[in-house]
């Protein structure tokens, strides 16, 4: 099992956010989280993350607790959202460098090359990121989800 959800609630002071949902994810499986604004699709998002913790329930990656193995679940995922803080005013190259050092990416520099090629980037990656069109920060986003070879990936509004 890649991913077990047991019960996961979120409360904000008076407001639920996420209530007593449960899911599993088997290997190759895909699953979408829909519903509304505000329906509690980020904060699922978040909770498996780590970045936040559940009121209630349980979550377990690749069948170890998440709370007491987050550095390692970490280095076997990767996240891309919309609401990631690329540096302006760096390019598209150094982005993605630094986003692969923090991952300790081996070859970054060819990894790089492998994934701009992928998502038909790379004559981007000398512009500086605050000059490129929204559906190019979008595929440069996605590239940098792709650097760590992740065995779990999580999409929020990958096509905002």
């Amino acid at each position: 099992m890649i991913l077990t959800v047991r019960n996961l609630t979120k409360r904000f002071k008076d407001k639920t956010a996420v209530s007593d949902i449960s899911f599993d994810i088997k290997k190759g499986e895909i699953l979408g989280l829909l519903g509304p604004n505000g329906a509690g699709k980020s904060t699922t998002i978040e909770m498996i993350l780590g970045l936040i913790s559940p009121t209630e329930g349980e979550i377990s990656v690749f069948g170890k607790d998440l709370v007491k193995n987050r550095g390692e679940i970490l280095s076997r995922i990767n996240y891309s959202s919309t609401y990631i803080q690329f540096m302006s005013r760096l390019t598209v190259r150094e982005n993605l460098t630094f986003f692969g050092k923090l991952y300790n990416v081996r070859r970054l520099g060819k990894k790089i090359a492998a994934v701009a090629d992928e998502l038909e980037i790379s004559d981007l990656l000398h512009t500086l990121f605050y000059k490129l069109s929204s559906g190019q920060k979008t595929r440069v986003i996605l590239a940098k989800t792709f650097l760590n070879d992740p065995e779990f990936l999580l999409l929020d509004e990958p096509t905002a």
